[in-house]
């Protein structure tokens, strides 16, 4: 049996993608691991995750740098524990406005109870702040370099963890707890084993060295978990060998975003149930591309869902977890407006034509291009925020032509593919674009464009040519046959 209490941001949350889903399988799966998260974050914040499917239901939660402390379905107060903490707060505003005489302190705007949360800087009177936070009875909390907590006396994620830990009666052996920053220092004070995960704040690495029972681990986040999971004996069984999850050699471990405007499945409703279910027109593009991750392959397909309302949350979901245990389908929503404007309107009646040459039923409008380079500013910052370290990108088609521009300023460590699945016309033709300029600046902060054929190639080449000056400074074989980078996409044997 298992019981791990867990940081949630750059621990639980953190990680290659790869490593989450193999821990959060894991948990799922095991009817002997218990968990719990032991979180800085306030309650309000952390209920999102519980609507998460990807992610594992905690059995406790404990919040607020551990002033909080619930059960993880009914989120219910755990008693007397809650009372008992209440008991030693000053209360808010009292803690405040003693607190905020103090200077370089500057409020974190976050949901947060019984607790004061800042940020501090080297200007901040650390002498004046220590004299409030004594005279309030309450103890202070530095961690990262900026953050600082200041608590009820006594109370901390450690000191919760072990009143929950003795409610509970688990034995101590059976409990491991991770963690990121000197914030979760207090969990290594429990004389539980513990792992410090990959990446994480020094202080804290170095405040738990000498201490037997603290593994220092090499993979951050969720990796980091698991490395100790394998290392601990008493827990290295809950790891079969079929659970273990292995990238395919011939792939890569690098995660791989596949970004495309569809989906690869339809969304049906069948009994009041969503249900994934293969698409109904012919597309063979999308069997190409989700053949890539089949054994495993990290990664995650972005694609815009329609949405009833604006600014709807869309949580990600497994494409299909049987065939690609390890691809999560990533949501950008969009309405109904959004969509005809973006992908049914302009992107039909401006770029369509365009590319293939078809001039005389152009149609632009400055308005729908700036809906569009909007929506591709969405795919951009959700492609940021999915992506691993150093990950590889793969964009598809001319629906994206701008998200390149702006990913590459996000995610400058990551490596970008552009694959065009049309035509690409000649320069005189492409340069009626009125945008044409801001276009190829974007497609040229990619580390790779693909085209169907070589004559698509030079046209691109003569675009290219004509917007700035070029230099060519190498020219290599791609296949045996062509002397450019044009990939006859689903064309296995040339003859």
């Amino acid at each position: 049996m298992l019981l791990l209490a867990t940081d949630l941001d750059g621990t639980f949350l953190g990680g290659k993608s790869v490593h989450k889903q193999q821990l959060y399988r894991l948990i799922r799966n095991r009817q002997d691991i218990r968990l719990v998260f032991v979180t800085g974050r306030g309650l309000e914040t952390v209920i999102p995750l519980l609507n998460d499917p990807v992610i594992p239901h905690p059995d406790y939660i404990i919040c607020d740098v551990g002033a909080t402390v619930v059960n993880g379905r009914s989120l219910d107060p755990i008693e007397p524990m809650q009372s008992s903490i209440e008991d030693k707060w000053p209360g808010r505003l009292p803690a405040r406005n003693k607190l905020k005489k103090v200077k370089g302190l500057k409020w974190q705007e976050v949901p947060q109870s019984r607790r004061c949360s800042f940020f501090y800087d080297k200007e901040t009177d650390m002498d004046a702040l220590k004299e409030v936070v004594e005279s309030l009875n309450c103890d202070l909390l530095i961690s990262a370099g900026k953050f600082l907590d200041v608590l009820p006396k006594g109370v901390n994620k450690g000191s919760t963890l072990k009143q929950l830990i003795s409610l509970l009666k688990v034995p101590e052996e059976n409990i491991l707890v991770a963690g990121d920053t000197m914030n979760d220092l207090s969990l290594y004070e429990t004389g539980y084993k513990g792992v410090v995960v990959g990446k994480a704040e020094q202080k804290l690495v170095d405040a738990v060295q000498g201490k037997e029972k603290i593994y220092v681990a090499e993979d951050a986040g969720a990796g980091g978990i698991l490395e100790a999971i394998e290392h601990f004996p008493e827990f290295r069984d809950l790891v079969t060998h079929e659970e273990a999850i292995k990238p395919v050699e011939h792939t890569g471990e690098n995660q791989l975003l596949m970004v495309y405007h569809r989906l690869p499945f339809e969304v049906r409703e069948v009994n009041g149930e969503r249900v994934n279910v293969p698409h109904k027109s012919p597309n063979g593009i999308i069997p190409s591309l989700t053949g890539f991750f089949r054994g495993g392959r990290s990664g995650v397909w972005i694609a815009w869902e329609q949405i009833d309302k604006k600014n709807q949350s869309l949580r990600n979901i497994y494409v299909d977890e049987e065939t690609f245990p390890n691809l999560l389908a990533s949501r950008i929503g969009l309405t109904k407006k959004d969509v005809d404007t973006f992908y049914k309107t302009f992107s039909k009646e401006a770029f369509w034509p365009t590319i293939f040459s078809f001039i005389d039923k152009v149609q632009f409008n400055h308005t729908h291009w700036e809906h569009f380079v909007k929506v591709n500013r969405l795919f951009a910052e959700k492609v940021a925020a999915e992506a691993d370290h150093g990950a590889l990108v793969w964009l598809h088609d001319y629906n994206l032509w701008m998200t390149p521009g702006v990913l590459r300023q996000l995610r400058p460590d990551l490596k970008i593919g552009f694959f065009h699945h049309t035509s690409f016309p000649p320069a005189d033709i492409f340069n009626i674009i009125p945008w044409r300029g801001e276009i190829i600046g974007s497609l040229l902060q990619c580390d790779y464009i693909g085209f169907h054929i070589p004559r698509y190639v030079e046209n691109f080449m003569d675009v290219v040519k004509s917007q700035m000056p070029v230099k060519v400074l190498k020219t290599e074989n791609c296949t045996e046959r062509f002397l450019t980078y044009s990939c006859p996409l689903g064309v296995e044997t040339i003859t």
